[in-house]
């Protein structure tokens, strides 16, 4: 499994999520420096994956709401949750009203 955090785009170039797009470029250009692809190419990759998240509006909106949507937790399975039976009192509650509500629409609806 993925780790979020591990694979953050904007912890991975260690900018703010309102960075603008010159403040992620210039942290990838940086970082690149620091990593070339010859003396670190998994390093590199980690970067340049990053930064392609990052790179423009339309990339940075997709991967904001993919990481909004991994934080998401799940619902427990229904096994987990507890559903209580209603009481026989609410039941019965639940019928005349119902009762009373059907004998109201067939007076509305004779003549």
């Amino acid at each position: 499994m993925l780790d979020p955090l591990k694979d953050d785009p904007y912890r991975i170039l260690g900018v703010a999520r309102s960075a603008t797009e010159i403040e992620i470029r210039h942290a990838y250009f940086t970082l690149v420096r620091q990593h070339p692809p010859e003396r670190d190419p998994a390093g590199f990759k980690r970067i340049r994956a990053a930064y392609e998240k990052l790179r423009n509006a339309t990339d940075r909106a997709q991967t904001d709401l993919f990481q909004i949507e991994d934080h998401i937790p799940a619902p427990p399975p229904a096994a987990a949750r507890k559903l209580e039976p209603p009481a026989p009192a609410a039941i019965r509650s639940d019928l005349s009203a119902l009762e009373a509500f059907l004998l109201f629409e067939d007076a509305l609806a004779q003549p």
